[in-house]
């Protein structure tokens, strides 16, 4: 058992070293003068207690100041005490300036790394919960674990360096109490690494709380949610479960700090025995002389002064280890994505023997928090199913074939949670099937099948679509290539063009009003949803309810330039629950339970008296 705590110590020591050189140098990079600096600064406050252990000896020793009378020995022993002093409190406070200085631009520095790198993350990752409390526990470690991890290698090599050279200032004086004196600071060393071990284990756990916390207090803070909560009453049960995972962090933090302060103990115990130790053997030394002792009680005690902030210096150093690892994991994931691939020219679409089932939440959410003392939230992320009760029992989708023409235009109809929106986000290579083939054929052999390539060929717009708060220009042409000639022309297609042109800035407009932007209803945050679609270039365009949230004469608009105005070969597939105005669809396809209840052109539909012809009379009650 001690075999393995002292190999894995050793190995947190060397990812200490390592994650120490590659902070440091990207300080070197983004900020090589401050770097330099603080490391100059450092260890000139580091060298003056070895410094002054040989400045006395050689002042008060036989030949310093020979001849010269004791009151003046005395004067330039207080003189030299004097600017060490003077020295070390100026160097320190420079040191510490400088290193809130560094901290700012080297946290900047990452953030914007983990920002861009989250720019090519891919639909699938963005599901995946592990890699999202990754993401949260990386953007929480930041500010405070690793920007400043550069920083506190400085201290902890400057610390090693001082002890250095104040046990080899002594070893003529006896080599045995040098080594203890330069081992005293391995205790606390150690006692460090057993803490960092811990939050190692602990730190992805806070991620997934720090998380959760954060999305409460998004839904206090930004409207439209928090208008909902204001305007309701009731509190939703958000500061039950803010609470709860408040709660939760802190017991994981309560784990370290007493830890901390057991460790905090016994290495200060262990301080104490080497360094008594060494101050007896330079006492009980046969040929010690007064002045050696003095010089060395000097030295130690400004060592002590020194380096009282190695011990935090390297607890921070060795807990945020593992998040600076962390981070370059997280880093080496996000960068690693491909590039998704342009697809140009028609596809159809070929769907063969699609099963999928949501993924049912476990229970190791509770039981992590069971383990600090707290209580998690339910998941609620597990299924899209109508009936919750009988998710596990049956799949979203279950055994789907289809094939649509490059070209045409056909919806998707059925119930909530007939399995809809599933099979388009897969069809889309969002989402990946259990069990069956995907893939969008061209014209000739060539066939798109990859889920990156699908998704590099599609054009969705969600029903839930996210109002960014961003400029028209931004909003409704990400990729920025569009002319101002062709955004006017897709909001004009998207029936949205009225809503902009009244506006002061035009496509260059702040929408939301949080932001001192344009407030806009959920209709004309649809429209502009659908102008980025009619912009794209994409072959393949999904539009889940794309009017649900219009007025009737628009929606009729838009229903007749997708019918008759998208780009030649453009295929469109519409999700809907208003069958009426399906009239010009090619091919209208019904879906229930999962499976495919029924499929034709309006006319056939209504004629057979099924599902469809039902919902439709439904539609118009």
């Amino acid at each position: 058992m001690r075999g393995n705590m002292l190999v894995s110590t050793v190995g947190l020591l060397g990812d200490a070293a390592r994650t120490a050189w590659w902070t440091t140098a990207d300080a070197l990079r983004i900020r090589p003068a401050m770097t330099v600096a603080m490391w100059t600064s450092n260890l000139l406050v580091m060298a003056m207690p070895s410094l002054q252990v040989w400045m006395i000896r050689w002042v008060t020793g036989p030949t310093g100041l020979a001849g010269s009378p004791s009151d003046m020995r005395i004067g330039a022993v207080i003189l030299l005490l004097t600017l060490g002093a003077v020295v070390i409190a100026v160097s320190y406070e420079v040191t510490s300036r400088i290193r809130e200085l560094l901290v700012i631009p080297l946290g900047a520095e990452y953030r914007t790394r983990l920002t861009r790198a989250m720019a090519d993350i891919t639909p699938a990752q963005t599901l995946d919960r592990d890699l999202n409390d990754r993401i949260r526990a990386a953007r929480d470690a930041i500010p405070y674990n690793i920007a400043d991890h550069a920083s506190n290698a400085t201290v902890v090599v400057g610390a090693v360096f001082s002890m250095v050279m104040l046990a080899a200032s002594l070893w003529t004086t006896n080599p045995i109490a040098a080594v203890l004196l330069g081992a005293a600071i391995i205790p606390e060393l150690v006692a460090q690494a057993a803490n960092a071990r811990l939050g190692s284990d602990l730190w992805p756990l806070q991620g997934r709380y720090s998380r959760r916390a954060a999305y409460l207090e998004q839904v206090q803070d930004y409207p439209p949610a928090s208008t909902e909560l204001a305007a309701t009453r009731g509190s939703f049960g958000v500061p039950e479960q803010a609470h709860d995972s408040y709660m939760a962090m802190s017991g994981l933090w309560r784990r370290i700090s007493l830890q901390a302060l057991r460790g905090a103990g016994l290495s200060a115990l262990a301080f104490a025995v080497l360094a008594g130790g060494a101050f007896a053997l330079i006492i009980v030394h046969d040929h010690a002389a007064l002045a050696t002792v003095a010089a060395a009680v000097v030295g130690v005690i400004t060592a002590l002064s020194v380096t009282r902030s190695t011990g935090d210096a390297f607890g921070e150093l060795m807990s945020s280890t593992p998040m600076v690892i962390a981070y370059r994991r997280l880093m080496d994931t996000l960068t690693a994505n491909p590039t998704i691939p342009e697809t140009h020219g028609p596809v159809g679409v070929r769907v063969e023997h699609v099963t999928y089932r949501y993924p049912i939440a476990d229970d190791d959410d509770k039981a992590d928090t069971d383990e600090v003392g707290g209580t998690t939230d339910d998941a609620s992320d597990a299924t899209t199913q109508s009936d919750p009760s009988d998710a596990a029992a049956r799949p979203a989708l279950d055994d789907v074939s289809l094939s649509i023409d490059p070209g045409s235009i056909v919806a998707f109809v059925g119930e909530n949670g007939s399995g809809k929106t599933t099979l388009a986000k897969i069809i889309a290579g969002i989402l990946e099937p259990d069990a069956g083939t995907v893939s969008l054929p061209r014209p000739g052999d060539s066939t798109v099948t990859t889920p990156l390539a699908r998704l590099g060929a599609t054009s969705m717009t969600f029903q839930d679509f996210t109002r960014l708060e961003v400029t028209v220009r931004e909003f409704i042409d990400p990729d920025g290539r569009k002319t101002d000639r062709q955004l006017w022309d897709g909001l004009s297609r998207a029936h949205a063009d009225a809503i902009i042109a009244g506006q002061p800035n035009g496509l260059d407009a702040q929408l939301g009003a949080q932001w001192g932007g344009i407030g806009l209803s959920g209709g004309q945050w649809q429209r502009l949803a659908l102008a980025r679609t009619f912009l794209s270039d994409q072959p393949l365009w999904i539009l889940d309810e794309p009017t649900a949230a219009v007025d009737a004469t628009a929606e009729a608009a838009i229903y007749h330039d997708l019918t008759v105005n998208r780009p030649d070969g453009t295929t469109v597939i519409v999700i809907s629950h208003r069958p009426h105005v399906l009239v010009h669809m090619d091919r209208i396809i019904v879906i229930s339970h999962g499976r495919i209840a029924e499929t034709g052109t309006y006319d056939q539909l209504i004629a057979n008296h099924g599902m469809f012809s039902r919902l439709d009379h439904d539609s118009l009650e």
